[in-house]
């Protein structure tokens, strides 16, 4: 499991006038990196947008893919055209890739330099400058911690208030000082980016100037979360995966009647009935000493998938007591999520015009995998 996880979010406004904002973001995560791009396209509207997303998806897919920087760059210079007449790139960008160790590498081209804040401190970094292709490049390595911050702009954040309330724009130094008054640590990612956004509106008093992003990095321990579905095929497994629930270093959940009683019997505890929680289409939730949620089975799984397949992308506020709203909202707040699917054969759960071994339970964990996966948890899927 990972050492440090990045959470990452972003926030943009077009430029006044605009229905596309020409800054692009792309991010990406496998289970040794993460890694993020913004690309500012020369200009504003559709045109700056196109060639701002091409940027930083070549940047995020290439590095993802463990080619060097000089390659990436080359690639941009073959696949970009420059302009004519002011003879300048046609899109900026900067990237971060992020190590699950705290190793981080930044490379910087024609965008505001990043901030990184430590204890409420914007920290100074140490440039190298690198002539990649005919472009000058800035970069440099730094060790990430815990309660970190990574946070990067455009040049439509810097220039907010130019001409207005700040006659010199609001500046990369008045940010850095809005940074350290700003951040700390009970605040998210997506909250910071916003409230940077929220301020350049601000200042350009709704007429915004120039397309503003900025995208936000907090180093963190990662949230973890294991659901342990179903008893095991083989009955003589059940006290190792008891074991294994118990000994998890995060939260946990057990879905299922006979997988509470084989927890509550290797552990000697008692199950209670929460009968509070009961919902029209979702049965009450257990209480058992040692878990974080117990919840009843397949009609509970069912009701999570439903409930997350309707969710709009990016909202994660969930109301209600029931079995299946808890299971959602802890589902949601973890990073790492370790799902144990029983092979134990539960003949109500069959479906005849599915194959003999593929139970209806299984099927809906994998379809709720699936659909973590898209909102990017890292997803382990085991059965026993």
């Amino acid at each position: 499991m990972n050492e440090l996880f990045v959470e990452f979010a972003y926030a943009q406004i077009p430029k006044w006038g605009e229905e596309l904002c020409g800054d692009s973001v792309s991010y990406d995560r496998t289970r040794d990196f993460t890694i993020f791009s913004w690309s500012d396209g020369l200009g504003s509207g559709v045109k700056a947008n196109i060639l701002s997303t091409l940027t930083s998806r070549i940047i995020v897919s290439m590095l993802r893919k463990n080619s060097p920087l000089e390659e990436v760059i080359e690639t941009l210079v073959e696949t970009l055209p420059v302009c004519k007449v002011r003879k300048i790139a046609y899109s900026t960008f900067s990237v971060v890739q992020v190590a699950s160790n705290g190793e981080a590498y930044v490379a910087e081209f024609d965008n505001p330099p990043i901030f990184w804040v430590r204890n409420n401190r914007v920290m100074h970094l140490e440039r190298h400058k690198h002539e990649v292709g005919k472009k000058v490049v800035l970069d440099f390595n730094m060790r990430l911690q815990k309660n970190d911050w990574i946070v990067g702009i455009t040049d439509g954040v810097v220039h907010a208030g130019i001409g207005g309330l700040w006659n010199l724009g609001w500046r990369w130094e008045k940010i850095a000082s809005f940074l350290e008054s700003t951040v700390n640590e009970h605040m998210d990612a997506k909250t910071l980016a916003q409230k940077i956004i929220d301020t350049t509106r601000k200042l350009y008093q709704d007429h915004v100037g120039d397309d503003a992003t900025c995208v936000v990095a907090k180093i963190r321990l990662p949230r973890r979360l294991l659901l342990w579905a179903g008893p095991p095929e083989d009955p003589a497994q059940d006290e190792r995966i008891v074991e294994r629930v118990m000994t998890f270093p995060g939260k946990k959940v057990v879905s299922g009647g006979t997988t509470g009683n084989i927890l509550a019997r290797v552990l000697k505890k008692e199950i209670r009935v929460d009968l509070n929680s009961l919902a029209q289409d979702v049965p009450p939730v257990g209480m058992l000493e040692g878990v974080d949620l117990l919840t009843e089975g397949i009609l509970t799984l069912a009701a999570v998938l439903k409930r997350l397949r309707k969710l709009q992308s990016g909202e994660e506020t969930i109301r209600g007591q029931d079995g299946a709203s808890r299971l959602l909202r802890l589902l949601l707040e973890a990073d790492e999520i370790v799902i144990i699917g029983g092979r134990a054969i539960n003949p109500a759960h069959q479906n005849p015009k599915l194959s003999g071994e593929l139970s209806l339970k299984a099927r809906i964990l994998e379809e709720i995998s699936e659909e973590l996966q898209r909102r990017g948890k890292m997803v382990t899927l085991e059965y026993y």
